[in-house]
C-alpha cells in the first residue's frame, strides 16, 4: 500500500450524514495506509464520527454548515484536527454527566463527551475568530 502524503490528510466535510460517510472512508484509508495500529484507526475514527456527528444533530442547526478535518501520522500516532464553523462550544470543558446516567437516558446527549475524553490520548480545544477548532491526538495502546 502507498504512503499516505507528508502533508497529511484536509478534507472539508459539508454538516450531512453522508458528506461524513464519505470523510470517514477517506480517514480510514489514510489511517491504514499510515500504518496506524489498528487501536489507534478504531479510537480515531470514532471519536472524529462523534464529533461530527455531533456538529450535524447540534451546530448545523445554529448555522454551521462545515467542518474542516486535518490528520497527520507520525510515528505511529494520529493527529487530527476538526474545525467548525459553528457557535462557540468547548467539549472539553462543557460538564461531564455521570456516565451511568447518560446510558441510562432521559437527557440529550453527553455520550460524545465520554468518548472524546476516554479514547483520545491528548485533546485541547480553542476559539479562534468564527472557528472552533478541537485536536486530538491516538496513541498506539495496544502491543
Amino acid at each position: 500500500m502507498s504512503a499516505p502524503p507528508s502533508c497529511g490528510l484536509r478534507l472539508t466535510v459539508a454538516l450531512e450524514v453522508r458528506a461524513l460517510a464519505a470523510a470517514q472512508r477517506q480517514l480510514a484509508a489514510y489511517l491504514i495506509a499510515g500504518g496506524c495500529a489498528e487501536d489507534v484507526r478504531f479510537r480515531a475514527e470514532l471519536v472524529v464520527e462523534e464529533v461530527v456527528m455531533n456538529l450535524i444533530r447540534h451546530a448545523r442547526p445554529l448555522g454551521a454548515t462545515r467542518a474542516a478535518l486535518l490528520a497527520l501520522i507520525s510515528d505511529g500516532r494520529a493527529r487530527l484536527s476538526v474545525e467548525d464553523d459553528g457557535p462557540a462550544f468547548d467539549p472539553l470543558a462543557a460538564l461531564l454527566r455521570p456516565l451511568a446516567s447518560v446510558v441510562a437516558g432521559g437527557h440529550d446527549g453527553g455520550f460524545g463527551l465520554h468518548l472524546i475524553r476516554r479514547h483520545a490520548d491528548e485533546a485541547c480545544y480553542a476559539r479562534t475568530g468564527a472557528a472552533n477548532r478541537l485536536e486530538l491526538v491516538f496513541l498506539p495502546r495496544l502491543s
